[in-house]
């Protein structure tokens, strides 16, 4: 694989194995006379992915799905993790001690691309820019207020209240919603999963059936709040979208996998 060009997303240092990994990714990448962007991933934008042979997260998960919301094309991820000891690392297939063999592996086309399913969602009509790896939450823009709202689920649909629904994708699967009480699918799954966060069981909801499940890659998951202002973030790190209560909330699978370098 030729690269000519990369963007090393990075998390904030907090301590010296965090700073001595971004220096060794830097070094590597000059050895090999590699053009680089560097950027914290709290300042990423768009435009620094353009004409990009290879993205490099160094960090955590977290800078892992950071750095995923803006790849909207076919340019591999790689995923570094600058302090194994301490950042979880589910996506990470290198560190700063292995980056030199795993990049000479890339160089010499020894490296597999995994295709790993994103969610997309909708506000009313406007699309949501960040596409969800793990999952989207949706929930009152409040998070101790309890959230009322219609869900429908293959034309079923049901008025419940609970502290918020998770609609998952393969890979988030092994994160929050396996917490949350759900089901692991295989990785490269194109299903669907939504679970219901605390359900609220009384008076004016005497029970659901709409508690869990998981779906096709063609089916959607439509919210709609009865009132008050509700909020859609992806992967709990991206931006989070206000909505009112007039406007649906539509989940479905994008048809934009993201390409993961393995090996």
């Amino acid at each position: 694989m030729k690269i000519k060009n990369v963007l090393v997303s990075y998390a904030k240092a907090i301590n010296k194995e965090q700073k001595l990994a971004l220096k060794a990714v830097k070094k590597t990448l000059k050895k090999y006379n590699i053009k680089y962007k560097v950027s914290k991933r709290e300042k990423l934008k768009g435009k620094y992915y353009k004409n990009k042979d290879l993205i490099l997260a160094l960090g955590g998960d977290g800078t892992f799905l950071m750095t995923s919301h803006f790849i909207f094309d076919k340019t591999p991820l790689l995923g570094i993790n600058s302090d194994p000891p301490n950042r979880e690392g589910f996506f990470m297939e290198s560190d700063a001690k292995n980056f030199e063999k795993k990049l000479k592996k890339i160089l010499g086309g020894k490296f597999k691309i995994k295709k790993l399913h994103r969610l997309e969602a909708f506000i009313g009509n406007e699309k949501v820019r960040e596409l969800a790896l793990n999952e989207f939450y949706v929930a009152s823009s409040k998070a101790y207020h309890t959230a009322r709202y219609n869900i429908t689920i293959k034309g079923k649909t049901e008025r419940q209240k609970s502290s918020g629904v998770l609609v998952s994708a393969a890979a988030g699967s092994y994160a929050w919603i396996k917490s949350a009480g759900g089901k692991t699918m295989p990785l490269e799954s194109d299903k669907i999963e939504y679970l219901i966060r605390e359900p609220s069981i009384g008076r004016t909801v005497s029970k659901i059936s709409l508690n869990k499940g998981i779906l096709g890659s063609k089916e959607k998951v439509l919210i709609k709040f009865e009132f008050g202002k509700g909020v859609i973030i992806a992967d709990s790190t991206g931006k989070e979208y206000k909505f009112d209560s007039e406007q649906k909330i539509t989940i479905k699978m994008s048809k934009k996998p993201l390409n993961v370098i393995t090996f």
